[in-house]
């Protein structure tokens, strides 16, 4: 009997022992409403003798270490057979040997070549298995049962990184510039709060904008010109999880839930070095002399501040905490001590005392900027199978001969070692060397269909992104950077936002 596969979706989502098992018997279903009158049964017959089952490459040194173990996602329904995670770039693919199983009914099978670069040809796969196939063109399988009673067509792909998918990109396109109301503002800051951006601008004719934004991928801004009873410096802002903070020209520290208005907290601080928990901590002057303050103040002595500690020019402060902490840990890196000298430390905070975590890892600088990211390391034999793993990266900074750095440092264990990144990890010359530019890290939603490219499939270590299938479409949110104003040699303000994301978390992910 030959009748038209209807229904192959179910196949898809059978594991691959269970579609053996069904593979091997057959499958009839009769499903009716009791309802139903007899001659509306509805009958569905699955045509397993012209599905694929297997699908590899074989083992080939000269081309990459372990092809043989690259996965390659067999769909039934849409005739589409590739590996959904791409090969590295650069990868030789017209010369490929594959091992191809099917059921033992198929009589023909042919793989047919079109505008490979080496090769367009059709191969007799039962007659010749071990030729050599061309993927750098269209490729198609055809297999058929005696008679072609039964034949079904595949698409074959073996997909290749195009770029580094380590690699960060910064594209010169994705520039925009700051959420100013008038041009070449003089100054600004600009922070994460409550998951939006949020910028104090510093106008050319030296009045204040509050911009805002949830959507930074399409820079879309509001902008509110404000009146502070202050003067503040604009460089101090810093947020909480519920409050943002400032220091105006005198040192007096004030608070603000929108940005719009402020109050006072009477206290006078020489720094804010940032935002921990639901407070603000920093550096004041006291009978005692300079000591670390917090507001409110919960956790912390007003001690004396450590012999060495930077006293100004530190990079962002950011926090993080994991399951061998009891409580966030937050640090900054560089900045100037109070004889002058520049720092090359990294100085912690656990909520309640400061220590000096490492040093020596990294040019002395202030002004730095440090992101929180992801990155890729191999953690087997295999060159395919890649950890992702959180890092923290250094960027930017001025050191004490005036020059600027470019390098980026990248740290795997939270701040305690750091080392120079890979070079696809290095800044491109688009972008310019500057110092004093924030950055912030957020996620836009990036989608591909199903249907004849990126496939859901099961992995071990799925990956950290959200991600979420809607009929055919695959979305999932990819974090990109976002590097926010800044200062170049001449000290003036660039005015540019730039975004850039590693390039294997523009991809669809393995889920």
């Amino acid at each position: 009997m030959n009748v038209k596969v209807n229904k192959p979706s179910l196949l898809k989502l059978l594991p691959m022992a269970l579609l053996s098992a069904v593979i091997a018997m057959g499958i009839a279903s009769c499903n009716k409403k009791d309802d139903e009158p007899a001659d509306e049964k509805e009958t569905i017959v699955y045509l397993p003798n012209v599905a694929v089952t297997s699908f590899k490459l074989k083992a080939n040194n000269s081309v990459m270490a372990h092809l043989d173990s690259v996965f390659f996602t067999i769909d039934l329904e849409h005739g589409v057979i590739y590996n959904a995670d791409s090969l590295p770039k650069g990868t030789a693919i017209n010369k490929l040997v594959t091992n191809i199983s099917y059921s033992s009914a198929i009589t023909s099978a042919s793989i047919i070549m079109k505008g490979g670069t080496t090769r367009n040809d059709t191969v007799d796969y039962i007659k010749n298995p071990g030729d050599s196939i061309d993927f750098t063109g269209n490729v198609s399988l055809v297999i058929a049962t005696a008679q072609e009673e039964m034949k079904k067509t595949y698409t074959l792909k073996v997909n290749v990184h195009q770029q580094d998918p380590d690699s960060l990109v910064w594209n010169e396109m994705a520039l925009a510039q700051l959420p100013s109301r008038l041009a070449a503002p003089r100054n600004q800051k600009t922070v994460d709060k409550d998951g939006k951006a949020f910028s104090i601008i510093e106008e050319n004719d030296g009045s204040i904008t509050i911009s805002t934004s949830d959507d930074l991928y399409n820079n879309v801004w509001t902008k509110t010109p404000v009146t502070l009873p202050f003067q503040p410096d604009i460089r101090s802002l810093a947020s909480s999880s519920t409050s943002l903070y400032i220091l105006d020209n005198a040192g007096i520290l004030y608070t603000s839930a929108d940005g719009l208005s402020w109050d006072s907290t009477g206290e006078t601080w020489n720094k804010i070095i940032g935002g921990y928990g639901d407070t603000v901590i920093g550096l004041k002057t006291t009978s005692s002399g300079l000591v670390y303050a917090q507001y409110p103040l919960k956790n912390i002595e007003e001690k004396a501040v450590a012999e060495g500690f930077p006293v100004s020019g530190h990079s962002n402060f950011v926090v993080h905490s994991n399951k061998w902490t009891s409580s966030p840990v937050g640090f900054f890196c560089g900045g100037e001590r109070a004889d002058g000298t520049l720092s090359d430390a990294i100085w912690a905070f656990d909520g309640s005392n400061w220590i000096l975590l490492s040093e020596g890892c990294f040019p002395a600088v202030k002004e730095a900027s440090i992101i929180p990211y992801y990155a890729f390391r191999k953690t087997s034999s295999s060159a395919l199978i890649k950890s992702e793993l959180e890092v923290w990266m250094i960027l930017g900074g001025e050191t004490s001969d005036g020059s600027f750095n470019r390098t980026l440092y990248i740290s795997y264990d939270n701040g305690v070692n750091w080392r120079k990144g890979d070079t696809m990890l290095q800044l491109p010359e688009i972008i310019p060397a500057m110092t004093g530019f924030d950055n912030i890290v957020c996620c836009t939603t990036e989608k591909t269909s199903l249907s004849n490219a990126w496939k859901v499939m099961r992995s071990d270590k799925p990956a950290k992104v959200k991600w979420s299938v809607d009929g055919d479409i695959l979305s999932w949110e990819c974090p990109y950077i976002y590097l926010i104003g800044g200062f170049g040699p001449d000290h003036s303000l660039y005015d540019t936002i730039w975004r850039g994301a590693l390039n294997r978390l523009k991809s669809a992910p393995i889920i």
